[in-house]
């Protein structure tokens, strides 16, 4: 009697199933190269195959995504919506542990926005199969996707003003955005929705620790959105009768899943510190950097997103303090959208206040003190005249709100650390103002007389480089400082050196007199000859004349020649101004 060897029995039978897995999952692999999406959606519907497929979930999963991906197949949204319901019957079939794992494997890296929206149904699908346990699985999903978010371009910064952003509907940054961004808000917001004050069940409350864990984990990372990508974009609505981008739009919704998930949002800045002080052992991608708080704060004060149903409880001051670093912040950029943004809560915060709320305690403390440095850089350096003449405005009225000492100690910090005369004529003016206020109110021992104005004049009085000054370019400072001075002569003149400029006359004469006649001459003879140069050159056939003008440090050769008449011709002009208003000062001396 023969007896049959089992073993090799049951090793014929393992090895002719291996056989046939392999030979579906080639030819799995060779219909999805040929992009014969639905003959594949087909052929896994199959009654047949339900067993191989069944039985290796996993490794076609793998097989589906890595073919996709190498080979670059998903190109369009018809792609996307036939892959997924490819994904969807393979997911439908393993367990939620394993298919997650099988998923995440091929979203370390999108081929493209498509491949990125592909597999987030799938990805919401499973994550639902774990709704007890799903704490570190949706975190993992979330790191994961919101890698590929940041990755997303910012718009063009073209120096679009007003009406003209209107045109950034069409940067090809903003487009694939609002495309990433609308996927991936229907894929988060499910599970906002399940952990929704507005929806939850009170027959829930025995999982109350696993809810809170879901919530504070979708906040940040539906925070670090409004770093980026929602920072760089334009969120102002500048006409309010007309539709709101789509990317406005988008923010707003954004905002309305935090405030189902958050009963307060002004408590969402909690994170701000919290995860600061975690920074060095924490995953980057899980840090909601300052910047989304930032403007999480324009959108709350500023555009008024969620003011309608949220508490106002803090007064404006408190507000303006907890808000200024993030002001400085948006400041110290060199993007314009967000510059404006900066300016706006700004301005907005500020014009909360009245004058004097500001105290000179607050003055003083790091962020305040880089405050008017940010501003007056954006009002002497911005490339959008509008974002200038705001910095300026802005800088009146907060000087406003501070307290005298404060006021005085904010002339002190700008004439002694901003290089440009613009700036030091503006708040030379301010000094001149106030000092005005305090004489007409018979105050002699505030902070704009006294011991204070004497420190302040000497420091006026005088100029630098001595005749080598250059005039031209400092001529704003010198004219604001010529006509301070004979504001203070006239003034002493109805009451007798009320200010004390008398007794600094000699050395004003001496430092600041003698060597701006000297400069006055010297440069006047400088552009003179640049005006003979000029004429002769122009006299010469065939020669152009060699002129430069320096911009911020930046030299821009060969001026047109119609250009330097005009540019001598008002240097000749300035140079007139400040020597008629040198006499004059000398007459009331």
């Amino acid at each position: 009697m023969i007896i049959p060897d089992l073993r090799l029995n049951r090793s014929q039978s393992y090895k002719a199933k291996m056989k046939t897995e392999q030979v579906f999952e080639i030819e799995l692999e060779r219909k999805l190269s040929k992009k014969q999406f639905e003959s594949v959606l087909e052929t896994l519907k199959n009654p047949e195959t339900a067993s191989i497929i069944d039985a290796n979930v996993w490794n076609f999963i793998n097989t589906v995504c890595l073919t996709l991906k190498t080979k670059d197949l998903v190109q369009n949204e018809d792609d996307v919506e036939i892959c997924k319901k490819i994904l969807l019957n393979l997911v439908d079939r393993g367990t939620a542990k394993e298919v997650i794992v099988a998923l995440m494997e091929d979203a370390d890296s999108f081929k493209n926005h498509f491949h990125f929206c592909l597999l987030l149904e799938p990805l919401k699908h499973t994550l639902k199969k774990v709704p007890g346990k799903r704490g570190k699985s949706l975190e993992w999903v979330l790191s994961t996707l919101n890698a590929h978010i940041q990755t997303l371009p910012e718009p063009e910064d073209a120096d679009l003003q007003g009406e003209e952003k209107l045109l950034l509907d069409m940067d090809p940054a903003v487009v694939d955005t609002n495309y990433v961004l609308t996927n991936y808000f229907q894929f988060i917001d499910t599970f906002v929705s399940e952990v929704s004050f507005e929806t939850m069940s009170t027959r829930v409350e025995c999982f109350s620790d696993r809810i809170v864990n879901q919530r504070e984990i979708l906040q940040r990372f539906i925070l670090i959105l409004f770093n980026h990508p929602f920072l760089y974009h334009d969120l102002h609505v500048e006409n309010p009768t007309r539709p709101k981008s789509t990317i406005r739009v988008l923010c707003e919704k954004y905002i309305r899943c935090l405030s189902k998930i958050c009963s307060n949002v002004y408590n969402l800045f909690r994170y701000d510190s919290a995860f600061a002080k975690k920074e060095a052992e924490s995953d980057d991608s899980e840090i909601v950097p300052t910047l989304a708080f930032a403007n999480l704060s324009y959108l709350i004060f500023v555009e008024n997103i969620t003011m309608d149903f949220q508490p106002f409880v803090y007064n404006h001051r408190h507000l303006f303090v907890m808000n200024i670093k993030y002001i400085v912040l948006l400041l110290s950029k060199t993007e314009n959208l967000v510059l404006f943004k900066g300016l706006h809560l700004a301005k907005t915060l500020l014009d909360n206040l009245e004058d004097f709320d500001i105290t000179y305690d607050f003055v003083e403390l790091p962020d305040f003190t880089k405050f008017p440095s940010v501003l007056l850089n954006v009002g002497i350096f911005s490339q959008i005249e509008t974002h200038r003449r705001m910095a300026v405005k802005i800088f009146l009225t907060y000087i406003n709100r501070c307290d005298w000492k404060g006021r005085y100690h904010l002339i002190n910090q700008v004439l002694c650390t901003i290089d440009h005369s613009g700036a030091k004529g503006l708040v030379i003016n301010l000094f001149k103002t106030y000092l005005n206020d305090h004489l007409n109110n018979g105050i002699l021992d505030g902070y704009f007389t006294g011991k204070n104005l004497k420190s302040l004049l000497k420091k006026l009085f005088q100029l630098e480089a001595g005749a080598e000054t250059d005039i031209l370019e400092n001529s704003d400072e010198i004219i604001t400082t010529l006509n301070f001075l004979r504001y203070l002569l006239i003034r002493d003149r109805v009451f007798p050196n009320v200010t004390g400029i008398r007794d600094l006359l000699p050395q004003i004469t001496e430092r600041f007199f003698e060597p701006l006649k000297t400069g006055l001459d010297l440069s006047r003879a400088h552009y003179k000859q640049a005006t003979k140069d000029a004429r002769s050159g122009h006299k010469k056939e065939g020669d152009s004349i060699n002129a430069t003008v320096s911009v911020n440090n930046e030299i821009l050769p060969n001026i047109p020649p119609n250009f330097q008449k005009d540019v001598i011709d008002r240097a000749l002009l300035t140079f007139d101004v400040i020597e008629s208003l040198l006499c004059r000062v000398q007459e009331l001396v």
